[in-house]
């Protein structure tokens, strides 16, 4: 995957979003970071069994919003020290974050989906079609409209994933580097320069395959469907 900046007038996606909303994620990523990083405790009592598809639905939202936030904007801002907060009034700079962390997100959410339902499969030998898992992604990604996510980015994952699902493995999916591609995804749609991406490669995918591999390991005790 070829990195790239991130540029939100070359993409031509529309985003419906305002420097609020930015700020408003920007914060949840610190205040995750805080709580599942510096305060693992916290988010040990906080941890409940899965009980049933919608909140598997739930738990694949919120584990793919917290990993990616965490993630993102933690790399933007060491990347840019001092001159992450003054970006924090310009809004090319944040549309451009804001599309990046959407595209992130959509894949995260196809991994963290396929992985859990291949643990599932393996746990209770469950066979998912195709078309389930489709339909699973789809109702996900029709709750974040009401988020910011643009359609046409939605109709595009849509047809992303159907495709994907034709080279998966879902019964063993779980073992063959699951979370690869949202990790990728993070690399490449980071808005940082590409001169200085090329020297951030392993730290930026190890600290997402970090955060990815406590959820690999706190999931299979969490399902209770």
């Amino acid at each position: 995957m070829q990195c790239k900046n991130v540029n939100p007038v070359i993409l031509g996606v529309k985003m419906k979003i305002t420097l609020k909303d930015i700020k408003r994620d920007i914060k949840y990523g610190y205040e995750a970071t805080k709580e599942y990083i510096l305060d693992p405790i916290t988010a040990l009592f906080k941890s409940k069994k899965i009980q049933n598809y919608s909140e598997l639905s739930d738990y694949i939202r919120n584990e793919s919003a917290k990993v990616i936030q965490q993630t993102l904007y933690e790399y933007v801002r060491n990347r840019m020290g001092i001159q992450y907060v003054k970006l924090h009034d310009d809004e090319k700079f944040l549309e451009s974050l804001n599309i990046a962390k959407w595209n992130i997100y959509t894949v995260a959410l196809q991994d963290l989906l396929l992985y859990t339902h291949s643990i599932i499969d393996n746990f209770y030998k469950k066979d998912f079609t195709n078309l389930e898992l489709e339909n699973f992604y789809k109702k996900i990604l029709d709750l974040e409209i009401n988020q910011g996510l643009n359609e046409d980015l939605l109709d595009k994952k849509n047809v992303e994933f159907k495709l994907r699902l034709h080279e998966v493995d879902l019964k063993n999916f779980h073992k063959q580097q699951p979370f690869k591609k949202s990790s990728l995804a993070l690399f490449y749609w980071a808005p940082i320069a590409d001169e200085l991406k090329k020297e951030d490669r392993n730290i930026v995918l190890n600290s997402i395959f970090l955060k990815w591999k406590n959820i690999e390991k706190d999931f299979p005790k969490l399902i209770n469907l």
